[in-house]
């Protein structure tokens, strides 16, 4: 079997249940899914990144404190999220692997936060489940329309050392259709206005990719091929949502009208 087959098999599989979950969930539901999906990544970030096992069931246990935290202040939730690995380092402090063991948590640890926090979050606002719906159409529409784009009109490899495979092609063949998806959506819904639609799906459509990147960098520093095997044909939970927990806290801002 393919694994071409197997990500279009596990898409297909996955993709209805994930609509009904984002429309009909209760809005404590996303909560406890975003925070065990974000548990869940920072595992496979351990796993790449190879700190110590107590750093990580210490910094699993901030993980969700913060989680808890973060509605309340979100502060207080990153302070909370920098104490547990420097209590850990007060007990086992080596100088020699301090700053790059503390920083490869910590990094983890805020990542994944954000990204997932963001996710859970959306939900509460008026429209937020639309609003998250039209997130994952333009996360899932940048990465189809880069891969098949690549595949068919692929020349120029884009950023050939951290992933070589994917081309400037590919790139702005899922901008394209994202973008054009995320107009079409947005405005069908009547979530944003029609210039609003159109520079919004188009400042996310650009900037997905980034957070695919991101991970890419990660895991060829860290020697990996993937971040997991969770999903048939995707590998890892990460691997599949490095680009949607990279973009939703810009787009989860800009919801809060702190940006643009």
């Amino acid at each position: 079997m393919s694994v071409h087959f197997l990500r279009v098999f596990t898409a297909l599989v996955l993709i209805p249940p994930l609509v009904l979950f984002v429309l009909k969930a209760p809005l404590w539901a996303f909560f406890v899914v975003s925070a065990l999906c974000g548990g869940h990544a920072f595992r496979e970030w351990w796993e790449m990144t190879a700190f110590p096992r107590g750093l990580f069931w210490v910094g699993t246990l901030v993980y969700f404190l913060a989680f808890l935290l973060g509605s309340k202040s979100l502060f207080l939730a990153f302070w909370v999220l920098f104490l547990g690995p420097a209590l850990y380092f007060l007990w086992r402090f080596e100088k020699e692997v301090f700053l790059s063991q503390f920083g490869r948590a910590i990094s983890g640890l805020c990542y994944l936060f954000l990204g997932f926090f963001s996710l859970a979050s959306i939900p509460t606002y008026p429209h937020g489940r639309l609003y998250l719906l039209y997130l994952l159409l333009l996360i899932f529409s940048a990465d189809t329309g880069a891969y098949y784009g690549g595949r068919l009109f692929g020349r120029h490899s884009f950023f050939p050392t951290i992933s070589p495979k994917k081309t400037w092609e590919g790139f702005w063949s899922g901008t394209f259709l994202a973008t054009v998806l995320g107009f079409i959506f947005s405005r069908k819904l009547g979530l944003f206005g029609a210039r609003e639609a159109l520079l919004v799906s188009f400042v996310l459509s650009v900037l997905a990719p980034l957070g695919d990147l991101l991970e890419s960098m990660v895991k060829r520093a860290c020697g990996v091929k993937d971040s997991g095997w969770i999903l048939p044909g995707h590998g890892g939970l990460l691997d599949r949502v490095d680009a949607l927990i990279f973009i939703t806290p810009l787009f989860y801002g800009y919801l809060s009208g702190g940006i643009f």
